[in-house]
């Protein structure tokens, strides 16, 4: 078609206050900036003690892992196979989340002395979840006990194979049930139906449940788990689970676990990141750890990441933390390749104008990095993408999602003319026959078209309140940072101010960055907006007036820390355009 690209200009979109009595009033109650009430109001917060307990998460608040359901039958089944030294299987999945769940139970049975290995299907081979080759191969090495992590709920025919070989097969997953439960010695999983749990755990969080569990029912001491909590983190963070609820209080405790880790394999792979010595965040995770760790997983076998995680070796450590490295580096230079082809298809086979999602396919993509490109198109277009990788007349895909629009949903609506599917409301899987992929796309666009409205497709920039830049100050920094962790439903908070005079001259820094100084009331601020270094040809350094939509963080530049602002959006104030931009 060759169509131009579509408008993705986000829609500013600003929080209702809460009545400024309120405010005050929670504001006096608990010392907290007015500022930061509001935001907390307006994320559900609206008294004195449940902003306490947000701000203040404890490792006693979290919930009896017992109350989930399976738990009682699951954790009797391991006992028994303890105590008659049966052999055990963590069956996991390839991805970070899988990677750390596995890890962790593995480490924890080997510490309680049980017989047990892992295994992870290979992504090239075998595709995701569990599989008859890896039941069969634990068939062969007597394995009587399969346990399950972050997969299973869907595996309805494989658990039955399992059964029929004799072995037994716990669940435990985080991933949206089928239609029909599979048939397991028992499912623990928060979204199964009878499970009243309440928290949206991610399958490393399921896997701790399930840890904390079995130390209770055997007498041991459940502090020895805090320092697996590092795992825990990488895992829910890489995940983009909802940091609220326990995902927020066991990513908290477990990011400053990663920082004093014991591990050998994920201190060396904190310093092959650059990160070693460095304040580690939630972005520090999902962006610079969490892509080495999948990296093995995404080209191939992810077994090295589990014996990194697991080693106890430095030598170990250090060769595969490098291991890890390089491969990412590799797997950067597919990103870049398949990104590119998959522009080139949406020139051809989409209407960026009209059509409301994506639909692609390639004989030479790399299964392990279509989910990455797929989001990075969903990021550009902010439309419902899935990109599928074909190999032998069957394609494999990977979908992800906008808000508002539920992939699993709308994929149930094409089901058949899929092999199978399952995953998240914003990220799901799928595997087709090659010949089927033209409808699919027509009926994955007709789903599209009828459930989203130009509205859904609009990408929107929510602001948390409008702030003068007279209320940034230290107390506010601090309130922001105890935040944290930042992530899905507790995101950092956004703010909006108004008719800021733009102070010396904008430059384009670095690879197409913004460096400004912007000056309102007696407050003069330091300003970066990263991909806005074209701005600095558009605004006027002689009193231009511009909106600006940023968060705040801390930047220590020669030893030197000041807060800086970090643009989400900028405007120039109606009535004051440069000649440029005029």
């Amino acid at each position: 078609m060759g169509v131009a690209q579509k408008s993705t200009i986000p829609k500013w979109v600003l929080a209702v206050e809460p009545e400024p009595e309120l405010a005050a009033r929670l504001a006096a109650d608990t010392d907290l900036p007015v500022q930061v009430i509001k935001i907390l109001f307006n994320r559900g917060l609206s008294d004195a003690q449940s902003i306490d307990s947000f701000l203040n998460p404890q490792l006693t608040d979290l919930k009896d892992p017992f109350s989930m359901t399976g738990m009682v039958r699951g954790v009797d089944r391991v006992t028994q196979a303890f105590m008659n030294n049966e052999k055990i299987v963590i069956y996991g999945d390839y991805d970070v989340d899988g990677i750390t769940a596995t890890a962790l139970l593995y480490i924890v049975m080997n510490k309680l002395g049980a017989q047990v290995d892992f295994y992870l299907p290979n992504r090239l081979t075998e595709g995701y979840g569990l599989s008859k080759e890896g039941i069969d191969e634990a068939k062969n090495k007597g394995v009587s006990l399969i346990i399950t992590v972050d997969t299973g709920i869907t595996a309805v025919d494989e658990i039955e194979y399992a059964s029929s070989l004799g072995i037994d097969v716990v669940v435990t997953d985080h991933h949206e049930p089928g239609v029909r439960l599979p048939e397991a010695f028992t499912i623990i999983n928060p979204k199964q139906p009878d499970c009243t749990y309440g928290d949206e755990l991610s399958g490393v969080g399921v896997a701790f449940k399930f840890a904390q569990a079995l130390y209770r029912s055997l007498g041991q001491d459940e502090r020895e788990l805090e320092q697996h909590l590092d795992l825990v983190a990488l895992g829910t963070a890489a995940d983009i689970v909802p940091l609220i609820g326990e995902n927020r209080t066991l990513t908290r405790f477990g990011i400053r676990q990663v920082t004093r880790t014991t591990k050998p394999g994920l201190k060396s792979l904190v310093f092959v990141s650059g990160l070693m010595g460095r304040k580690i965040s939630t972005g520090q995770v999902v962006f610079i750890l969490a892509p080495r760790i999948n990296a093995l997983g995404r080209l191939g076998d992810a077994g090295q990441a589990i014996r990194l995680l697991a080693t106890k070796d430095e030598r170990v450590a250090q060769e595969i933390a490098r291991q890890l490295d390089e491969e990412n580096r590799r797997r950067k230079e597919i990103d870049e390749n398949t990104l590119e082809e998959a522009l080139n298809q949406i020139d051809e086979l989409v209407d960026t104008a009209d059509d409301r999602a994506i639909v692609l396919a390639g004989e030479e993509w790399h299964q392990g990095v279509i989910g990455i490109v797929a989001s990075r198109l969903v990021e550009r277009f902010h439309m419902p993408t899935v990109l599928i990788s074909i190999s032998d007349g069957i394609g494999k895909g990977s979908a992800r999602s906008i808000p508002g629009f539920h992939l699993c949903e709308a994929l149930k609506e094409c089901e058949d003319l899929l092999i199978k599917y399952g995953g998240h409301k914003y990220a799901a899987g799928l595997s087709i026959q090659q010949d089927n992929i033209p409808a699919f796309r027509e009926k994955f666009k007709e789903v599209s078209n009828r459930l989203l409205t130009d509205e859904d497709i609009t990408p929107k920039l929510h602001i948390d309140l409008e702030l003068e830049l007279t209320d940034i100050d230290e107390k506010l920094m601090d309130a922001i940072e105890s935040f944290a962790p930042f992530g899905p439903q507790n995101m950092r908070p956004v703010f909006l101010t108004r008719n800021c005079e733009v102070v010396g001259q904008p430059r384009s820094v670095g690879n197409n960055h913004l460096r400004m100084r912007v000056r309102k009331g007696d407050a003069v601020c330091d300003v970066i907006g990263f991909g806005f270094g074209d701005m600095a040809r558009i605004i006027s350094s002689k009193g231009c007036l511009v909106d600006i939509v940023y968060v705040l963080e801390y930047n220590t530049y020669n030893d030197v820390t000041r807060i800086q602002i970090q643009l989400r959006d900028i405007k120039l104030t109606v009535g004051n355009l440069s000649p440029d931009a005029q």
